[in-house]
């Protein structure tokens, strides 16, 4: 059951993702999205610093709503799960993507990915994530928001299946199997 708190957030959320289909992000103001949404500019800053951490929220939202109710499920299956439901929100992807302010959500999304796999890695093997380790993180992550990039602009013919495949399959192999056994409601603070 969703929180009033929660329906709040939503209601921003979706209101953003209309507003995205005709205007930039860099353009819309929270003042507008207020009006939008019938309510005040105080409602949206007690739920949120800016616009930028609503669109971290509503990544998160996407992102939970495949992985909140699964026990350790890192597979071609649970990241197809996440295409698709990513590929719903396309628009909103698309703009938000093309972003790259300071607080950009593909820097976000960034972070949220090595921070998981930091924790999965610790948590499996019992110590900390090397050097070596971390670039491997890095060098998967930077190259799969390249591809995730692309292929929700359309420049990337790939199907949600295909594209989930290549990135099980190019996942390190201590990080795979470090995923296989991380429950991922502990990288999820979706409130």
């Amino acid at each position: 059951m969703m929180t009033l708190k929660n329906q709040t957030k939503l209601l921003f959320a979706n209101q953003l993702e209309q507003m995205l289909i005709n205007t930039p992000m860099d353009k819309i103001r929270v003042v507008d999205l207020c009006k939008r949404c019938g309510t005040i500019p105080q409602t949206f800053y007690y739920h949120f610093h800016d616009k930028y951490e609503l669109v971290a929220w509503a990544f998160l939202k996407d992102f939970s709503s495949i992985y909140i109710d699964q026990d350790n499920n890192y597979s071609v299956e649970s990241i197809t799960e996440n295409l698709v439901q990513m590929k719903r929100h396309q628009k909103f992807y698309q703009q938000t993507y093309t972003q790259r302010s300071q607080n950009s959500i593909r820097d976000y999304i960034q972070k949220f990915n090595q921070q998981t796999a930091i924790e999965a890695v610790e948590s499996f093997s019992g110590k900390e994530i090397t050097s070596k380790q971390m670039l491997q993180v890095k060098y998967h992550s930077y190259g799969m928001m390249g591809l995730f990039e692309e292929w929700i602009s359309g420049k990337l013919s790939l199907s949600e299946k295909e594209l989930a495949t290549f990135q099980y399959e190019q996942t390190p192999d201590f990080l795979r199997e470090a995923y296989q056994h991380y429950d991922f409601r502990k990288s999820i603070a979706f409130n």
